[in-house]
């Protein structure tokens, strides 16, 4: 094992399941923000505890909801992209919305420079800077459902 790297286990308060009498386990990651080191965490849960429950409806939702952004990134990117270049070609005296977004997409690039700003962002920001005819569409729900 290196030494910038952590390996954990937890036992569920919910259902105390262990190694040997688990149903289930739910591995993570993540960065101990005291120490800066990355670990991995494993928590073993029966098949009718709550808290696992609760992790296989919420894993559900994000996996529904990032379905539904890339559909929406899809569909609008094309379109978004068809009206900057319209927007660029037709000679507008106004820079301003073409700098704007060029400061607003290299701002969220810079947010996390160990990754890429990913389509769904690009889209995001382009149709707030170019709407189809001045309306801006519906983006799926950000949040969690109810």
């Amino acid at each position: 094992m290196s030494d910038d790297y952590d390996d954990r286990e937890e036992i569920c308060p919910d259902c105390q399941a262990t190694e040997g009498d688990r149903d289930a386990r739910i591995m993570t990651a993540g960065e101990d923000p005291k120490t800066g080191r990355m670990f991995t965490s494993v928590t073993y849960h029966h098949d009718t505890c709550p808290a696992y429950t609760v992790n296989q409806i919420l894993t559900e939702d994000s996996v529904r909801r990032s379905k539904e952004r890339t559909a929406w990134m899809k569909q609008e990117f094309p379109l978004v992209r068809e009206r900057l270049e319209a927007a660029a070609r037709g000679g507008q005296g106004d820079a301003g919305p073409f700098v704007a977004a060029l400061l607003e997409l290299v701002a969220a690039q810079g947010e996390d420079l160990g990754r890429f700003v990913p389509p769904e962002k690009w889209t995001e920001i382009l149709t707030k800077y170019f709407p189809p005819d001045g309306v801006h569409p519906a983006r799926p729900n950000e949040g969690p459902s109810a």
